[in-house]
This record gives structure tokens, sequence and C-alpha cells, in this order.
């Protein structure tokens, strides 16, 4: 291939474009010795100009270039904010901008896009002289993949904003379709996969064009008996070149030699285009795992399988895709010997649109005790205030000794002004006295009010029938759920002491 100076070829590039719109795309990269190359990207590039495969990419790629993302670490089992450099710099490069041309934002729907039309999206990774990252830059084009030492090395052609060479696996990020070849190398380009619904889809778009036009099918035609000489026939010529379409529309023309106008039987309904354009539409979004409704195709839509569609499109859409994301940027901080670190896009993020459900969560969450309330106020970006730091804990619960089984008192929370009612909140077990002791009645404690419901009963069968052997066992029928609440809280319980001090209370 020629080598060109950057305006010839950037002039050849727009000339291409012009002749032949989205035939022809170019990159450039640079040689060592200065010179300058042009390449022609791969065909799949002209999936773009499919409606209905450009649709379900952007369906995919903008919710998930909205979405907040961070770099963690786990410590201890514990998901923490990042404390080291390295991944601090490189999670403000993901939240903010890439380089200097690029948003976090561009950059997602980029390579999102990308990789479903190429089958991969490479991005390299530019650090300082102190080694840290600096900047993220998209890739013009594919490198070649080789194994060096057991890690993979990627030897690139250069373009733009990359020098031609060899890049180490922990300065290249590399994205793949779903679908992967037979060697399980490199992904496969979806656009490719999906040819000839795209193909459909670009030819039925410039049908649409050409009748507008008026070029599409010919609506009729002229007939007659008489021989026509070459000067009618030009006259006829004259008539119609003002052109057909929607702007010449209901022209009347007057033709003479007997001239007649017949018309073509076929209709435009009779091609059932609006069909053939939901077909193509229902197949590329089979393809990209995307459902109809989030390109607005609400033929078949109510709003019952409108919000389930919508779960679902996140559930088993987005949530793979971020996955994806996640573990090809997470890679950069693994091979830096960072194992602990990990990229997480927040799904959360998802939920933006929605106020009552983000709000409902947010409620839910802090009576469940996982937020306190200045957590939520963060998430909406919103000013903190005090008191607002402490979590909020249900006092209708106890906690279970995970050791023993037994319940167990808590210490009250600053934000509760108390412990649990009847206790001490020291940690001893709850057995209603709160020093400590056991209390064979359970006064103080909830199975108080079963027992002197209890009571009462055995008390009135008592009255009405006296002491007798069929009221003794009354009796005991009566306490013996009591009798086995007793057992499990491990609190000694005398069924018989009980009775009679029922008998003589």
């Amino acid at each position: 291939m020629g080598r060109f100076s950057n305006s010839v070829m950037r002039a050849l590039a727009r000339a291409a474009d012009m002749f032949t719109p989205g035939a022809w795309d170019f990159y450039t990269y640079t040689h060592p010795d200065g010179t300058t190359e042009t390449i022609e990207r791969e065909p799949a590039a002209n999936a773009y100009y499919s409606n209905a495969f450009r649709a379900c990419l952007l369906a995919k790629a903008r919710p998930l270039a909205a979405l907040p993302i961070h770099v963690y670490e786990r410590r201890d089992g514990v998901r923490l904010e990042t404390t080291h450099r390295f991944s601090k710099r490189l999670s403000t490069l993901l939240r903010t901008r890439w380089n200097p041309f690029m948003t976090a934002s561009e950059g997602v729907r980029w390579v999102m896009m990308t990789k479903d039309v190429r089958g991969e999206a490479f991005c390299r990774v530019e650090f300082d002289g102190s080694g840290m990252p600096v900047a993220i830059w998209p890739l013009a084009g594919k490198p070649d993949v080789e194994v060096a030492n057991g890690r993979a090395a990627f030897r690139y052609q250069g373009d733009k904003f990359t020098k031609a060479g060899v890049y180490l696996q922990d300065e290249i990020v590399w994205v793949k379709s779903p679908v992967l070849d037979s060697d399980c190398l490199h992904g496969v380009s979806l656009a490719i996969l999906a040819a000839n619904e795209l193909n459909l889809s670009i030819d039925l778009e410039d049908f649409y064009q050409n009748v507008v036009n008026g070029d599409a099918t010919f609506a009729g035609w002229l007939e007659t008996d008489q021989k026509l000489q070459q000067q009618d026939v030009d006259n006829v010529k004259q008539q119609l070149s003002d052109g057909g379409g929607v702007v010449n529309a209901g022209k009347v023309r007057v033709f003479d030699k007997g001239l007649s106008y017949k018309t073509n039987g076929q209709s435009m309904v009779d091609m059932s285009l609006v069909e053939q354009e939901r077909w193509i539409l229902q197949q590329t979004c089979r393809t990209l795992s995307v459902p109809p409704q989030e390109v607005f195709d609400l033929s078949n839509a109510t709003y019952s399988n409108i919000e389930q569609g919508a779960i679902n499109f996140a559930n088993k859409t987005l949530v793979p895709e971020c996955k994806a994301l996640e573990e090809a940027f997470s890679g950069i901080l693994w091979a830096a010997g960072y194992a602990s670190d990990y990229v997480q896009l927040d799904m959360n993020g998802l939920l933006r649109g929605s106020y009552k459900e983000r709000m409902d969560g947010y409620r839910i969450a802090i009576y469940a005790g996982i937020y306190c309330p200045n957590d939520v106020l963060a998430k909406e970006d919103m000013p903190p205030y005090e008191g607002g730091q402490y979590h909020l804990r249900s006092t209708a619960y106890l906690a279970i000794d995970p050791e023993t089984g037994e319940a167990v008192r808590q210490e009250p929370g600053p934000s509760m002004g108390g412990g649990n009612p009847g206790g001490s909140g020291e940690g001893e077990r709850d057995d209603g006295h709160g020093d400590g002791t056991e209390d064979p009645d359970a006064r103080g404690t909830a199975l108080a009010v079963i027992h002197a419901d209890m009571a009462e009963r055995i008390r009135d069968r008592y009255e009405s029938a006296g002491d007798t052997e069929r009221f003794r066992e009354f009796a005991r029928k009566v306490l013996a759920p009591l009798s086995a609440a007793y057992e499990v809280d491990g609190i000694e319980y005398d069924m018989a002491s009980d009775i009679e001090e029922i008998i003589n209370g």
C-alpha cells in the first residue's frame, strides 16, 4: 500500500466517502521512519448504517455509559474504597475523562458499540514516568495477539494516538463480544453474524428513500396503438422530466398520440414493508439481546410486559455486559499487582430515572440497618446532617448468639436512645429481669403476655370445673407451647408449680 502525507490521506478519505458514502473509512498510523500509512477499516463498520442494529447498540451502550463506576478493594471479606494510589488514579480516569479528547461515558459507549460491531475492542492505558495511569486511548485498529513468556503481547500497527509497536498485557484493555471464535481467543462480530438482517435493513432504508424521491417501483406505464417518432418520445420525456416523489404528486399531465396511462397493480401495501422492517428489527434484537420495547417497537407492548421486559433487560443483558467491562478494566489492576482491587459499575444507577422506586429502596435499606440516612444523602448528592451517621435498628428483634443459639441483648445504638424493651444492654440472656438471672414466669418479656393469657384461661376453667384430673390435663395442654418455648430459650420451667401458682393466685 502506498504511503501518503496526512493531508493527502484525509483528502482521499473525504473523496471516497463522497462517491460511496459509508463504504470507505480510514485510520492512519505512523511508521518508525516518520512515514504514514492509511488502512481501511473493517467492512463490519457498515453495520452502523443499519437503523435496527444501531438502535440496539445504543440501547445497551447508553445506559451502561451512565452508570457510576468505582474501584474497590476487598479487605478481610469487606468491600472498601481502594486506598492504593495506582487504583485511585485509574478510578479517576474511569469516572471523569479517559483522555483529553474523550469523556468516560464516551469511552464506555465506544467500547460497547465497537466490540459488537468488530467483535472486540482494544484500549491502551498510558502510564507516566512513575508508573501511574494518566490516560486511556482507544485503538483504531486491531492488534495482532501473541504470547510472550506465558503472557499476552499485542503487536500494533499504530494510529493517530498510539505508536506502532508491541504492548504488554498490563497496557491493553481487551473487551470481547459474547461470541468467541473456535480458538476462544478472539470475539466474533455480531454484525457479521447478523449480516443478512443488516443488509436487508440497509436496503430497506435505501428503498424508503427511493420511494420518497419517486424512484422506487414504477407506478405505471404509457401505452398506445400508434407509432411514435423519436420527437414524440422526446416530448413525453420532457413532460416527465420534472421528476416524481411527494413534491410532484398530484400534477396533471396531458399526452397526445393516443397515449394512455396504465397502473401497476403492485401497491406499497402488497409489499408489506412495515412487516418486513419489524421482522428485521426483531431478528436484530434477538442477536443483541435487546427487548423490542427498548428500541421503541411497541407493537406488542402492554404496561405489564414493558415493566417486566425492562427488568429482564437489566438482569439478562446489562448485568453480563457490566461484568465483561469490569473484568477487562480490573485486569489493569491485577497486572499491576493489586489482586484485591477491582472495578465495579454501580447498577443502582439504572434506577436514577425512577424516583419512587429509588426512594422505596432507600427506605427499606435504612430501616433494615443497611444504610444510614447520610449514606442515602450522599447517593443523592445532598449534604449530610448531624446525627444522620447512625444506623437504625428495629427494637422488635433480638440478636441470636451463633454459638449457643441464645437470644442476647444488643448494645443500644446512639440513634435508638436505648436498648430493647426490658433490657439493660449488657449482653445478658434475655430472661426478663435485666440482671442476668432466669425468670420462670418470664415476666418483663414477650412470653409474659402469652403466659398471662394462658393463666386466665386456666383460672376460668378452674373456677367453673374445680380441681379435677380433667382440669389438670387441660392446664397441661394449654401450657405445653409455653413450656416448649422456655426449653428453646434455655429457661428452666416447672409446669406443675406454675399450675399451682395460677390456681392459688
